[in-house]
């Protein structure tokens, strides 16, 4: 198949220029054969980049050998971990010609056809699951073996081991089986040939396909998890968060939503307070945000008077006017006390006296002496307080009071106390009730919900108000300090609300379609999406990862397109697919007998522009052909593309068939018994079957075939716990009445022993077993005087035979049934072992040289009896 190794050589150079997952593909589709759903599985991740890819390899192609040597195998040896087969075991095949291995089902045969299918050269890759260790060894290994080989006869030696290549020189040994069939059956109608460089490629495309299933299915699955409010997100048209949200893409900057979404404490209560601004009536909340404005003006400047009134300049002020009142009221008390100290009575100039004194100066100017300057002290006149005539020492006396009166340093005493009481009454006056602050505080929490501000104006009141205190207690005596702290005044954040009040009002009295109205429905549609995108903020970052995700997987599906792959098939279906190579089919279908059906090559294009090579009738071209073939035709016309591409290659190194007559009739099983025979004439042909019938066919076209190939037959059997116990002979049932002659003559031999040394139990096995086959041989013994008109296993009756038959006599009836008989009889007795004798050696010996003398007797007459015709 030099022209199919070279294919397959200018796929693997190809195979450089395609995605990484495409060569790791190839590499499973050529190793492997058909992938499994886990191949598909990674095939995806390799696809995806999430896993690396291991790309196809000379080595992995085991290419069938470009050249003229010959490939022959010798045998395969020292098995191990292969199924349940025997490690001790040779399996001799014949260098020239046919070797058929022939084994019941189980007996092992399939295991070692499984070992040289894995290590030569097969249509489909090598699964490594396809050949299991011992399920009952303790310690399974890996599936191992020795295949000797020649190459131009010398010989070699390959330590085959499963998942591993072997020799190169192995894949010159072409395999058939089942699983290696080149035609197929293509739904609805076409029976299709594919060159395996063509069913490589086609099969990727299908593994591309798969693969874009898988992917577009990922991207589906992916787009349907995007939730309701994030494909239809329920925000205001032209806000930020709308135009985010509805434009998201795998760029999209987390950092972006982040900042969105996230609401400072005042926003959250400005939200708050537009929320239900909106929502209820705009005159009647407007007139609630007039008065909470005049309400709020009230108490900051109410605290604003009680700020100024604890300032340390005014507490310092406060003071100095205390001691300012205090040292002249001092330095009048002092003149005052240097003045009536010598007076009858006490405290003469002190407040409640110069009460008295004014009082007597008004009733003298407007009443006694409205004439007179005040206190009239001319003779005759009257004490005004007591009316009664003044002496010389009262006169004296009232003029230096008013004297005292009139002084100056009384004037500044009273100023100053005038001032400072004037100034400690403001002072008084500024102080914050209770009940004030508590308005102050419900009106900024409740109404404004600034919960902050509230706390911060509820911190300045408690200090300012201590300070307070402690400045109207202390600040008479300069030996106490004016300590008291206080924390900053609030102010511009409450003249901020009070003008943030007066905004919403004014836009709540403007008509709608007013500049302040809409300002504040956008800031409040704002602040509302902001809101919506900070309780959905998980479930946006979610689906721009997505977006992200689904970006990748359109990247990996530009890596499935299969336009490349077409044009490779089509380059390697001109090369393939010769007139030549139509022609060997044409003819191999003729001679495995189904010339009758008319069948040829005709290129079509298959599925994704993948050309196959359909099977069909040439007088009836668009019949549909999967119908009219049989299982068994089918399997014809794969095993005529097999031979036909063995023709075209001009190789002459060995083939292996594996049952190659499944679903065969009869008819079709001698055609390809013969067209397997005429093989063997030119080279190495292996056969495992299991299929009686088929050995004698194989053995009759041997025998009839000119020239007549070297053929031998091999059985593989089983024991109890093992399997593929190797025999270089045929099975018994094969072998003809000399065979078995022969065969019980060295049984007798070796076994009799057992009866010599006393081991009955020994000798029964030995016996019994003997005297089944001797009653076999006198059943082939008939079957051979009567086969030259009919064969067992052959439906065909020769009429030109039947005069051999006529020198068989009555007598040689009785003979042989009394030899039957008696070997029937015998072999009983062995069996029963219920005190009865066994029988001697020697009498079995006496039956077989009994059946021996009758064939020997009745060929040699037959032999004198030429044939009619």
């Amino acid at each position: 198949m030099a022209i199919e190794a070279e294919a397959l050589a200018s796929v693997l150079d190809w195979s450089v220029t395609c995605p990484p997952w495409q060569r790791d593909a190839l590499r499973r589709l050529i190793t492997a054969g058909a992938l499994q759903p886990a191949d598909h599985d990674e095939l995806v991740g390799i696809c995806k980049g999430n896993q690396p890819a291991v790309f196809l390899q000379p080595n992995d192609l085991h290419l069938p050998a470009v050249g003229h040597e010959v490939i022959n195998l010798r045998q395969v040896h020292s098995v191990q971990h292969v199924n349940t087969l025997a490690g001790n075991q040779k399996l001799i095949l014949q260098e020239h010609g046919m070797t058929v291995i022939y084994g019941d089902n189980g007996s092992g045969k399939s295991g070692y056809a499984r070992i040289l299918r894995s290590a030569c050269h097969a249509r489909v890759g090598k699964n490594d699951n396809e050949i299991l260790p011992n399920i009952y060894d303790q310690k399974p290994g890996k599936p191992s073996a020795s295949i000797q080989y020649s190459v131009n006869g010398n010989h070699v030696t390959c330590n085959w081991q499963n998942g591993q290549p072997a020799d190169d020189a192995l894949a010159a040994v072409c395999v058939f089986d089942s699983q290696t069939a080149n035609v197929h059956v293509e739904s609805p109608n076409d029976v299709v040939y594919s060159p395996l460089p063509l069913e490589v490629l086609a099969n990727l495309v299908a593994v591309c396909k798969a693969v874009s299933a898988k992917l577009n299915a990922e991207i589906t699955a992916l787009r349907q998890a995007t939730p309701e409010a994030i494909k239809n997100p329920p925000c205001q048209h032209g806000t930020a968060v709308h135009q985010l949200v509805t434009k998201l893409t795998a760029t999209t900057e987390p950092e972006a939503i982040e900042q969105l979404s996230t609401l400072t404490k005042a926003e959250e209560q400005q939200l708050a307070q537009l929320t239900v601004d909106i929502a209820d009536d705009p005159a009647r909340t407007a007139r609630k945000l007039s008065a909470l404005q005049t309400q709020l003006g009230n108490h900051v400047a109410r605290l604003a008077r009680l700020d100024a009134a604890i300032s340390d300049d005014a507490a310092q002020n406060l003071r100095a006017m205390a001691i300012d009142c205090a040292t002249k009221n001092q330095a009048a008390l002092v003149a005052g006390g240097a003045l009536f100290q010598n007076e009858p009575l006490p405290h003469v100039g002190s407040e409640v006296w110069q009460t008295l004194w004014e009082s007597a100066r008004a009733f003298s100017v407007d009443e006694a002496y409205p004439d007179h300057d005040f206190p009239v002290t001319h003779p005759g006149s009257v004490c005004v307080l007591c009316q009664q005539p003044l002496s010389p020492e009262a006169s004296d006396r009232l003029r230096r009071f008013e004297h005292f009166v009139q002084d100056d340093s009384q004037q500044r005493a009273d100023v100053a106390l005038s001032a400072y009481e004037e100034a400690l009454e403001d002072f008084d006056g500024a102080a914050m009730s209770r009940s004030n602050a508590a308005d102050l505080l419900v009106a900024i929490r409740d109404e404004l919900r600034m919960d902050e501000l509230a706390k911060a104006v509820r911190r300045y009141v408690s200090t300012a108000k201590w300070r307070h205190r402690q400045i109207r207690r202390k600040h008479a005596n300069t030996d106490q300090p004016l300590d008291a702290l206080k924390v900053g005044f609030p102010k511009d954040a409450l003249e901020a609300q009070i003008q943030e009040i007066a905004t919403r009002a004014a836009a709540l009295n403007a008509d709608a379609d007013a500049p302040a109205r809409k300002s504040m429905i956008q800031k409040y549609k704002e602040l509302a999406d902001r809101k919506w995108l900070a309780n959905n903020k998980a479930d946006v970052l979610a689906e721009i990862d997505r977006r992200k995700t689904i970006a990748a997987l359109s990247k990996a599906l530009d890596d499935t397109t299969t336009n490349r792959i077409t044009a490779k098939s089509t380059e390697i279906a001109k090369e393939l697919v010769t007139d030549a190579l139509r022609a060997r089919f044409a003819q191999e279908i003729a001679s495995l007998g189904v010339s009758d059906l008319a069948l040829e090559l005709k290129q079509q294009h298959g599925a994704y522009g993948v050309p196959r090579f359909k099977v069909q009738l040439v007088r009836k071209p668009d019949a549909p052909i999967d119908k009219i073939l049989s299982e068994g035709e089918h399997r014809c016309v794969a095993l005529s593309a097999f031979l036909a591409e063995l023709a075209t290659a001009g190789s002459e190194s060995a083939i292996v068939f594996d049952d190659p007559i499944s679903s065969l009739d009869h008819m079709h099983r001698e055609e390809v018994a013969k067209r397997l025979v005429q093989e063997a004439s030119k080279r190495q042909v292996v056969v495992f079957t299991h299929d009686l019938p088929f050995l004698f066919m194989l053995d009759r076209a041997v025998e009839k075939s000119v020239p007549k190939p070297d053929f031998v037959v091999r059985s593989v059997t089983r024991l109890q716990n093992e399997a593929g116990i190797c025999h270089n002979n045929a099975p018994f049932k094969t072998l003809s009445v000399d065979g078995i002659v022969a065969r019980l003559r060295k049984r007798l031999d070796n076994e009799c022993i057992h009866h010599k040394q006393g081991n009955e139990d020994a000798w029964r096995v030995s016996a019994t077993s003997i005297l089944r086959e001797l009653r076999q041989g006198w059943e082939q013994a008939v079957a051979e005087v009567v086969g030259f008109v009919v064969q067992r296993f052959n439906n065909k009756v020769k009429t030109d035979g039947l005069v051999r038959i006529t020198p068989i006599t009555v007598q040689d009836c009785e003979t042989m049934r009394d030899g039957f008989e008696h070997c029937s009889g015998l072999l009983h007795h062995a069996a029963e072992a219920l005190g009865k004798p066994l029988p001697k050696p020697d009498d079995v010996r006496a039956e077989v040289e009994a059946l021996a003398t009758w064939h020997k007797d009745v060929a040699a007459r037959q032999a004198a009896v030429k044939k009619i015709g």
